[in-house]
């Protein structure tokens, strides 16, 4: 089996600028709009609510443990202006032949063009067609679907899910305040933005784009500065566009990744916790609102780990394809030795053997004997047989399945989450004190 925690990986806090900040009027009325505390410091993590590996846990395992040593209050910041398909679930297992494989069930519907705020709760459907199938754990989606059944009055999708998330996540991630995403435009500071991005608008898209110019793999396209694009969401329609200018007095909105952490930010946090991807978009912007506005932002951490599920390691899974091979080409050659289980070649085998030995070599009884074994040969062999093609198809599948790090979190042992936990928490701790 492969080891389940490979590896932690923790950065710091980045130290807060030295420039200007938001008056803390602005800071107060957000955070009072949000009814969150003004009179003590806030440590904030956030994720969509699908698809939570170990790695994404483990940023909410360190605002856990940080709100509790700065005796501050733990807040998760729900996503809920992403588009997704959460309903579909990617499921690890061992194959008959022990091989890991993967295969996806679906749980529920929904709309992957739509925001999961923008869409309504839903019924998890049921598992009882799962029972029937082989050397398939069905607790984890027992779980997972009772969770989602309990939050079938919320109000949207997206809290539903949340909600479900926490709850499979308690025992590690504790019991949060959750914010909306798609509050965050409401608020005075998320107003104030959308004042200064009307008024500045040029200069606002200027600095964007140099902002995600320096990262373009980050996975922020630049902004149409001639079609008057800004960094929001418009959501009128059942489909999301980028928001113009001209639609600011207008159209619904919701703002998109940069404003969310910019908001968060300014004035929504003391520290906020991200993984790896988030830090990466999030370096972004802070360059945006540092050339556009001249403003320096709350600090961040990183927080990640890569946890593996207990599978057959890269060498096993190699003499697993081994031996699969071995056995496809002793069931051509010799069939019935292989649902005979022998050692040696099967009855028949053995027989056609006798017949070619007993004959004169170079005899055309000898020839017509190996023909007659092979004609024999021939009809007792499956039409299904894998090909080695075939098994090293599969053998590549399983290396990949087994070295993944990015299966949700409620597949793994509870033990080997409590571990993260611990470890989370004391390199957590040693990277503030």
């Amino acid at each position: 089996m492969v080891d389940s925690i490979s590896r932690i990986r923790i950065v710091p806090p980045s130290p807060r600028g030295s420039g200007p900040g938001l008056p803390a009027a602005i800071i107060s009325e957000t955070r009072r709009a949000l009814k969150l505390p003004d009179s003590r410091p806030i440590v904030a993590t956030g994720h969509a609510p699908m698809h939570w590996h170990p790695g994404i846990l483990a940023k909410f395992m360190a605002m856990r443990v940080l709100a509790q040593e700065q005796q501050a209050t733990p807040l998760v910041l729900n996503i809920d202006t992403v588009a997704g398909d959460p309903g579909l679930i990617e499921v690890p297992f061992l194959d008959a032949d022990g091989l890991p494989c993967s295969s996806t069930i679906r749980l529920f519907d929904s709309n992957p063009e739509l925001a999961l705020g923008m869409q309504p709760a839903t019924e998890p459907a049921g598992l009882e067609w799962l029972a029937g199938l082989a050397d398939f754990n069905l607790e984890p989606f027992e779980k997972l679907s009772e969770a989602i059944r309990s939050g079938s009055s919320d109000l949207s999708l997206a809290s539903q899910l949340m909600r479900a998330q926490l709850h499979l996540a308690r025992r590690w991630a504790g019991r949060p305040t959750v914010l909306g995403a798609s509050r965050l435009l409401k608020t005075s500071c998320g107003r104030w933005l959308l004042e200064r991005m009307q008024r500045d608008a040029v200069r606002c898209v200027q600095a964007y784009n140099n902002a995600v110019s320096v990262d373009p793999d980050a996975g922020i396209r630049p902004l149409d500065m001639a079609a008057g694009e800004l960094p929001l969401w418009d959501i009128r329609s059942n489909e999301r566009r980028t928001a113009r200018r001209q639609d600011l007095d207008e159209a619904n909105l919701l703002p998109k990744a940069l404003v969310i952490t910019a908001i968060m930010r300014l004035a929504g946090c003391d520290l906020f916790v991200h993984g790896t991807g988030g830090a990466r978009y999030d370096a972004l912007m802070e360059g945006w609102i540092r050339q556009w506005l001249g403003l320096e932002v709350m600090p961040f951490m990183v927080v990640t780990a890569d946890v593996r599920l207990p599978m057959p390691g890269l060498e096993a899974i190699s003499r697993l394809g081994q031996s699969l091979v071995s056995r496809g080409r002793r069931a051509y050659h010799d069939p019935e030795s292989i649902e005979e289980a022998a050692e040696g070649p099967g009855p028949k085998k053995r027989e056609a053997l006798a017949s070619i030995e007993s004959a004169p070599r170079g005899s055309d009884q000898r020839r017509e004997a190996f023909a007659s074994m092979h004609q024999t040969l021939a009809t007792m062999r499956d039409d299904k047989r894998e090909s080695s093609p075939a098994i090293a198809g599969r053998v590549r599948d399983a290396r990949r399945t087994t070295a993944r790090r990015d299966w949700d979190f409620f597949f793994h042992p509870e033990d080997t989450l409590d571990q993260l936990a611990e470890d989370v928490e004391e390199a957590s701790l040693d990277s503030v004190r």
